[in-house]
């Protein structure tokens, strides 16, 4: 027989006794939605993750900082260096090291801010024109600093969303002073709505200021808390991390009094603990498969019994041995591709279902069910060869039936 022939035959066969076949299928259906479920939150996972990312500047960043505490021999103590950065450091990484792109020195430090009678506490982030690139944020409206405010140490800044809305109650502030500590400063833009970062950060509360004003205002000193770098591409991030790193030591005394940060390193740990989750997630969702497995091959088995004097007719007629192997085998594979079908669409439901628990319990923003061809295909695929493992056994079994035999039976 053809092979759209076969498949007629095990549609009719499926479609003649329709509470069998679901019941038959339920196991394969559980099964399948288990996976596409399972993989659509570790994707979702990911996916809340690169989103998070690029609010901070995307795959290719590694962030340089000293810290004034570090790790030692299992517990913390204070960074015994009396090396710091500073904003020549970042001068020397661009012009030296070939895999950075860009680097981008800040001071982060928390300030009170004070706009007539209303007073609230923000983050202060005192960097350079670069920082919207480095950054992947943009303005709303007016300007961001420019080189001329950095050589002159202007007193003027840039505003978070949330702080035009406190503040000015979304009235124009440009050109409007705010209070920064003891410190006036003129309003020249207002960031893009960014959102929070994993949760915690929210960005829209923060206040932007130039470099070296805040050196020169607040610091007295040349120094810098941290380096936001880019890297030229995702490739060559570690190469990056290595060049940046190696020149830092060579202008301090060899000292590594700093720590390095790279997204890419993060990203891989998030892999392998993601990949650990999802194949957990995957092991217990194929015993359900293999349950449903089992019960393709029971009903199969079954079904050779209750057509045994078909199958001698057929074979009295001329049928090969290879036909009838083949639709049996071909009835068990739709049975599983059928089952795998409405899995995928109950997989669609429990992805979105479990993402919405999910949100709801860590409320740290929208848990996103992303639902990936490779889990499609992998569905569809283990369905398939299930059909073919335990629908084999059955169908060798009506294929070695002896034709007269077969007629006899009743």
């Amino acid at each position: 027989m053809k092979i759209t022939e076969n498949a007629i035959v095990g549609l009719i066969a499926v479609s003649t006794n329709k509470l069998r076949s679901f019941l038959t299928m339920l196991g394969i259906v559980i099964g399948v939605a288990a996976v596409v479920g399972t993989i659509a939150i570790g994707e979702g996972a990911r996916t809340l993750i690169m989103t998070e990312i690029e609010k901070v500047g995307g795959r290719t960043l590694f962030v340089i900082e000293r810290s004034n505490w570090i790790k030692k021999d299992g517990r913390w103590m204070r960074n015994p260096s009396r090396e710091f950065l500073e904003l020549a450091d970042a001068l020397a990484i661009e012009e030296l090291a070939p895999s950075v792109l860009e680097v981008t020195p800040e001071i982060i430090t928390g300030t009170p801010a004070t706009v007539g009678r209303e007073s609230r506490n923000y983050m202060l982030e005192a960097t350079v024109p670069t920082f919207t690139e480095s950054q992947n944020w943009v303005l709303d409206f007016g300007r961001f600093l420019s080189s001329d405010d950095m050589s002159n140490w202007k007193k003027v800044c840039v505003i978070g969303s949330k702080v035009w809305e406190e503040m000015f109650n979304k009235a124009n502030p440009i050109g409007q002073e705010i209070k920064l500590g003891r410190e006036r400063f003129t309003v020249i833009g207002v960031m893009e709505e960014k959102g929070n970062v994993l949760g915690q950060l929210d960005r829209d509360r923060e206040i932007i200021v130039p470099l070296t004003t805040a050196q020169r205002r607040f610091r007295g000193n040349d120094k810098v808390d941290l380096f936001w770098c880019k890297a030229i591409n995702y490739e060559v991030a570690d190469r990056a991390v290595v060049e940046a790193t190696t020149i830092l030591k060579r202008r301090h005394n060899n000292e590594e009094f700093f720590q390095v940060h790279s997204v890419k390193q993060f990203l891989n740990e998030i892999n392998k603990i993601i990949l650990i989750i999802k194949i957990m997630l995957g092991g217990t969702a194929a015993i359900a498969l293999v349950v449903g497995g089992i019960g393709i091959m029971n009903i199969m088995l079954v079904s050779v019994t209750e057509r045994t004097r078909e199958i001698g007719l057929r074979k009295a007629l001329g049928a090969k041995k290879r036909d009838i192997l083949f639709q049996f085998l071909v009835e068990a594979v739709i049975l599983c591709l059928v089952g795998g079908a409405v899995g995928i669409l109950v997989g669609f439901g429990l992805g979105a279902g479990l993402a919405k628990i999910i949100t709801a319990i860590i409320k740290g923003g929208a848990w996103p069910a992303t639902i990936s061809t490779q889990s499609i295909i992998m569905a569809v695929g283990t369905s398939s060869v299930i059909g073919m493992i335990f629908g084999l056994y059955p169908a060798r079994k009506a294929a070695n039936l002896q034709p007269v035999d077969a007629l006899r039976y009743e």
